[in-house]
């Protein structure tokens, strides 16, 4: 797309997925976003983002069931998939929910901790 990066946004906040497309817009990638599980799982598997911001508390398919059939894909195994999560379930000692992840950032956005994250893991985003 352009040759921008792709970055498929799944977020359950719709005021949450403005702010990230708008904010990822200025930083110059492209975005694709949605709020529901299975239709972040079709996007990811049709256009194979460059990255995947995905929000832990999805409601009509969890985020662990998305990541699974994500990562048992092989279009879609290798996509950065970063956990969104709400500041205390990071703070919690539950690793083992975020260990299928590539990583992780905290709700509400910080929005200079998701481009330091982003930058770990698309070499291309150098702003």
């Amino acid at each position: 797309m352009n040759g921008q990066p792709l970055i498929l946004v799944v977020e359950q906040s719709l005021h949450d997925l403005e702010l990230l497309n708008s904010h990822l817009g200025i930083l110059n990638f492209s975005c694709i976003c949605t709020k529901q599980g299975v239709r972040a799982v079709i996007l990811a598997q049709t256009h194979q983002p460059d990255l995947i911001l995905l929000d832990m508390m999805l409601s009509n398919l969890s985020a662990n069931r998305v990541i699974d059939d994500l990562k048992h894909d092989s279009k879609t195994a290798i996509i950065p998939i970063i956990a969104v999560t709400p500041i205390t379930t990071a703070q919690d000692d539950d690793s083992t929910m975020l260990t299928k992840f590539d990583d992780c950032i905290t709700k509400p956005y910080d929005l200079n901790q998701l481009e330091v994250v982003m930058n770990r893991h698309i070499p291309q985003f150098n702003s």
